[in-house]
């Protein structure tokens, strides 16, 4: 999948962000944040809106598999969300998996 924004995101982490998220059910995986904006730092966090599936699971795997030193920020956007943060992922997010069906 190719991204329209440079995310400082190697293809081999979104690649293993893409198959755990597989793996454990998740429907869809937003990037947000300063990554999603192209305003990134070389040490930014990877904020991630993650939607159905084992996200326990998920947040688990992610941190353990995939192969980066940057850090996660995980959003279960199916549990309480801020109308902000809703707004915030709808505006500037980058899908990275969505589940076909």
């Amino acid at each position: 999948m190719l991204l329209m924004v440079d995310t400082g995101i190697k293809e081999n982490v979104l690649e293993s962000i893409r198959a755990v998220a597989r793996r454990c059910g998740v429907s869809r995986v937003v990037l947000f944040g300063s990554r999603a904006r192209g305003e990134h730092r070389p040490k930014s966090d990877v904020d991630l809106a993650v939607f159905g599936g084992d996200q326990v699971r998920f947040t688990l795997d992610v941190e353990e598999e995939a192969p980066t030193l940057l850090s996660f920020d995980f959003v279960n956007m199916d549990g309480p969300v801020s109308q902000e943060l809703e707004a915030r992922v709808a505006q500037e997010g980058v899908v990275l998996y969505e589940e076909v069906r």
